[in-house]
């Protein structure tokens, strides 16, 4: 899995334009699997405002532009400062062997929340391991984008 953006890096302005990353899933030879899922996580940022006045999701919005319908759609991004089990996450799409797949995403800072820097973490999950699994066959593959959100 490779993770690219303009930069090698997001850096995003509150209530600014998206910035867009792809996400390149290549399978080798070896095996095909039956349902990998993208995890999106970033850690929460610290500001003073009180937890019941944040935006959801931190005002960060996560979209993936949909080939067929020609239309970015919401996707899930995860803002917490723990890990969540691989193998607590559902569906997934099929990679074949040796097949290649890019898939386009944008994150958008709202205007309201919080600034600084944490990484955004994209997780391969194979929702077909079983519960028993090594965290390399639960999670194949793990990325870290670089992150920072200011104020312009």
């Amino acid at each position: 899995m490779t993770v690219a953006t303009k930069g090698g890096r997001l850096d995003l302005v509150r209530g600014g334009a998206a910035q867009e990353f792809t996400v390149t899933l290549r399978n080798g030879n070896t095996q095909a699997y039956g349902h990998l899922r993208l995890a999106f996580q970033m850690e929460i940022l610290l500001d003073r405002t009180p937890a019941n006045e944040r935006p959801p999701s931190d005002g960060f919005v996560l979209e993936r532009w949909e080939n067929g319908a020609g239309v970015w759609r919401s996707a899930e991004l995860r803002i917490a400062n723990d890990a969540m089990p691989p193998q607590l996450y559902e569906g997934g799409a099929p990679l074949a062997r040796d097949a290649v797949r890019t898939d386009r995403y944008r994150l958008r800072a709202g205007s309201a929340g919080p600034v600084g820097s944490t990484p955004l973490m994209v997780a391969l999950i194979n929702t077909d391991a079983p519960e028993n699994a090594s965290l390399g066959e639960a999670r194949p593959a793990y990325f870290s984008l670089p992150h920072t959100t200011r104020r312009d």
